[in-house]
């Protein structure tokens, strides 16, 4: 099997166990792809119909406010998934635009081609339903996170997420934490002074 099947294969195996012949046909649905820096995996107002697996490189889900204003939802990084199944399910256009930060290799799974693999391999239903509730723990987490001062929004980033800002520009940290950059200059020179 080519090597870039050894990180998704590596993910599933950390929650459950498929042999080489379903291994095989997991991956015959897959999809891979190159994208490059600054290039879309979707944008708003299409109807998102893959979810993607991140191989190497960083993506960022964003939507942008009637203001213009872009607010960051999450990012993924390698061995992350994203999407956006409100749209997938519901066949809606989507809000969100999903952008390569840096080149990346993803792997693209068709909505139609992961229901059949349900079917196909249950224990891959086990591996999803895994993945959706840690999203969905995430996605709470992330609405408390919301609810804080912009000072513990940056000290709570910091410590679970430090390493983002080095693969990340200010103006898109900025825009996860939901404050300027301007502000996000101010915490970061305030916090170095504590130090």
């Amino acid at each position: 099997m080519p090597d870039h099947y050894h990180s998704i294969l590596k993910h599933i195996e950390q929650q459950v166990t498929l042999s080489e012949q379903e291994k095989k046909a997991f991956c015959s649905k897959l999809i891979y792809k190159k994208f490059r820096r600054k290039q879309y995996l979707l944008q708003d107002g299409d109807i998102c119909s893959h979810d993607y697996f991140v191989i190497n490189g960083c993506l960022r889900q964003y939507e942008v406010s009637p203001s213009g204003r872009e607010n960051t939802v999450q990012f993924a990084f390698e061995n992350w998934w994203i999407s956006d199944w409100y749209s997938m399910l519901h066949t809606q256009p989507s809000v969100y635009n999903i952008e390569a930060m840096e080149n990346s290799e993803v792997f693209m799974l068709e909505k139609n081609e992961l229901e059949g693999l349900y079917i196909e391999i249950p224990k891959l239903e086990r591996y999803f339903r895994k993945i959706f509730l840690n999203a969905f723990v995430s996605l709470q987490k992330r609405i408390l996170f919301q609810q804080k001062t912009a000072e513990e929004r940056y000290q709570e980033f910091v410590k679970e997420y430090g390493w983002f800002e080095q693969r990340l520009s200010q103006q898109h940290i900025a825009s996860f934490l939901g404050i300027t950059r301007e502000t996000l200059n101010r915490l970061k020179s305030q916090q170095h002074k504590d130090i």
